[in-house]
C-alpha cells in the first residue's frame, strides 16, 4: 500500500481512517456466548438454535419491497421532522445479487442517491429499519445531501464533491449511518413501529418482536469478534476458512455468508472498523455534547452538526 510495503491491519486502519480498533481476546466473546446459550430456545448448538429461531423472522421475498418502503417512509418522516432537506432530495432503491455487501448507497449528486439492496441471502425483519436508516434517512443519503449543501454549494468547497472511500471520512460516514438508526428509532419507538407496522406487513407475529430484539441486542455485543477475524485474516495469521469459521462461531453467519464476508475483507480490508468503532466514536461524541437518549432534540441537533461538517475520528475524541 505504501511504497510497496504491506501494512498491518492496525497500521492501515490508523493511516486510512485515523483510528485503531480495540483488541479483544476471544475468551471475552466466549463469555458472551454463554449468556446467549441460556437465552436461546431449543436444543443443539448456539449457532443451530439461533439459525432456527432467526428463520422465523425472515421477510418473504414477495413482501420485501413493501416492508422496505414502509421502513424508508417512516425513516424519512422522522428525519424530516428535524431537518430541512432540499425539496428535490430523493433516492431510488434497487434489489441486486452477487455483491459482497448487504446494502450500498451511490450518491449521484444534486441530492439524489441510488441505493442497492443485496438479496443473495434471506433478509430478516430488523434489516428493514437498519438499511432504511443506514443507507437512507438519516444515514448515508442525508450525510451526502448535507455535505453537498453545506460544503459544496454554500461554502464552495468543490473538493467535497468527491468522496474518497478509503479515507478518514468513511469512519464518520459509516459510524454516523449506524448510529443514525438509533437517533431516528430509539429502542422503545422502534419496537413499537416494528410490532404495529413492519411485522404485520411481513406476515410475522408481532408478539415475538420484543423477545427477538432482546436476543439481537445480546448478539450485537459480539460484533467486534468480526473485526478480530478480519484482523487475523488480513494479517495472514489465519486462512480464509478459519476466518469464516470464526464468523460462524461468534457472529452466527452460515458458512456461505461467512465466506461472502471474507470477500468483503479482501476488497475493503480495514474498512470494516468504520462500522462498529465508528458507531461507538460517533455515539460518544454526540452524547458528550448533550445529545443523550434522554434529550432527543439535542441529539438530532448535534448529529446534524456532525453530518454537515468535516470531521475525522481523532476530532471526535477531542
Amino acid at each position: 500500500m505504501m511504497q510497496g510495503r504491506k501494512l498491518s491491519f492496525d497500521e492501515e486502519a490508523k493511516l486510512l481512517y485515523d483510528a485503531v480498533p480495540p483488541h479483544y481476546e476471544f475468551t471475552y466473546f466466549d463469555s458472551l456466548l454463554q449468556t446467549l446459550d441460556t437465552a436461546l430456545p431449543g436444543e443443539g448448538s448456539i449457532a443451530d438454535r439461533w439459525a432456527a429461531y432467526r428463520f422465523r423472522f425472515v421477510i418473504p421475498k414477495e413482501k420485501l419491497d413493501t416492508v422496505f418502503q414502509a421502513a424508508i417512509t417512516e425513516a424519512r418522516r422522522r428525519t424530516k421532522a428535524h431537518y430541512d432537506l432540499p425539496e428535490n432530495e430523493n433516492f431510488k432503491v434497487e434489489y441486486v445479487t452477487d455483491k459482497p455487501w448487504s446494502g450500498y448507497n451511490y450518491f449521484k449528486g444534486n441530492s439524489y442517491s441510488l441505493i442497492q439492496i443485496n438479496t443473495d441471502f434471506p433478509i430478516n425483519i430488523e434489516r428493514a429499519i437498519d438499511l432504511a436508516g443506514h443507507e437512507g434517512y438519516p444515514g448515508h443519503h442525508v450525510y451526502n445531501v448535507l455535505l453537498e449543501e453545506e460544503l459544496v454549494n454554500n461554502r464552495g468547497w468543490k473538493e467535497y464533491s468527491v468522496y474518497p472511500l478509503f479515507s478518514p471520512q468513511s469512519l464518520i460516514a459509516e459510524g454516523s449511518a449506524n448510529y443514525g438508526v438509533e437517533v431516528a428509532f430509539p429502542a422503545a419507538e422502534r419496537i413499537q413501529f416494528e410490532k404495529e407496522v413492519l411485522f404485520p406487513l411481513a406476515g410475522l407475529n408481532p408478539k415475538e418482536a420484543e423477545g427477538y430484539y432482546a436476543i439481537l441486542n445480546k448478539i450485537a455485543q459480539l460484533d467486534f469478534a468480526g473485526t478480530e477475524a478480519a484482523r487475523l485474516y488480513l494479517d495472514g495469521q489465519i486462512s480464509r476458512e478459519e476466518a469464516a469459521d470464526l464468523l460462524v462461531k461468534y457472529n452466527f453467519y452460515d458458512k456461505d455468508k461467512a465466506l461472502q464476508r471474507t470477500r468483503f475483507f479482501d476488497r475493503y480490508r480495514s474498512y470494516v472498523i468504520n462500522y462498529n468503532l465508528g458507531q461507538e466514536l460517533v455515539r460518544q461524541h454526540v452524547e458528550a455534547q448533550g445529545g443523550t437518549a434522554a434529550n432527543p432534540e439535542k441529539r438530532w441537533e448535534v448529529f446534524r452538526e456532525l453530518l454537515s461538517n468535516p470531521y475525522s475520528a481523532s476530532m471526535l475524541q477531542q
